[in-house]
């Protein structure tokens, strides 16, 4: 089981690089994914032989610059990665549009919505400051599973918690003790 909680005040500002060479999206932060999958034997070749560990893949949300979410799906997590790198042929795959012209590079969601607008810089990137929305993991194995299901329903006090159970208004979810 795994479960995610976003806080909407929990917006982190990271530099992502727009890159037509990268096959697959990806980043270094854990705490960017709402969703997330094992990777068994995922690596990632770099140049000059260096590669890096893919532990885990899946869903990442970003908000545009009017503050609407966008989800991101197939990112990686690679271990020890320090740039973002979204992939863009991936996004073209999944329906995102792109666009470029005196040189800046647009990219929309579902043909209409502009998500990305970067310029090129002095040393030919595209950078752009995008907001993440950091989510909070929380998966079962290990942790007490009445604690996951509080922490899923954090909006709820214990009391409320205990109501819900005890009247079975919520199918699985176990008494929470105080």
């Amino acid at each position: 089981m795994l479960m995610a909680r976003t806080n909407e005040h929990e917006l982190e500002e990271a530099s992502w690089y727009l890159d037509s060479g990268c096959s697959s999206r990806m980043t270094g932060r854990r705490d960017w994914f709402v969703k997330m999958k094992e990777v068994i034997n995922g690596k990632i070749k770099f140049t000059e032989d260096r590669s890096l560990v893919v532990e885990e893949s899946e869903r990442v949300v970003i908000r545009d610059e009017k503050g609407r979410e966008v989800v991101i799906d197939e990112v990686l997590l690679v271990q020890g990665l320090k740039t973002n790198l979204p992939s863009l042929g991936q996004l073209s795959h999944n329906g995102f549009v792109m666009k470029m012209e005196n040189n800046t590079r647009r990219i929309f969601y579902q043909s209409k919505r502009l998500v990305i607008k970067a310029s090129l810089s002095q040393n030919r990137t595209f950078r752009v400051i995008m907001k993440a929305v950091k989510h909070h993991c929380f998966s079962a194995a290990g942790k007490i599973v009445e604690w996951l299901w509080h922490l899923r329903f954090v909006h709820l006090t214990f009391r409320d918690s205990c109501q819900l159970s005890q009247h079975s208004m919520v199918s699985d979810l176990p008494l929470v003790e105080r």
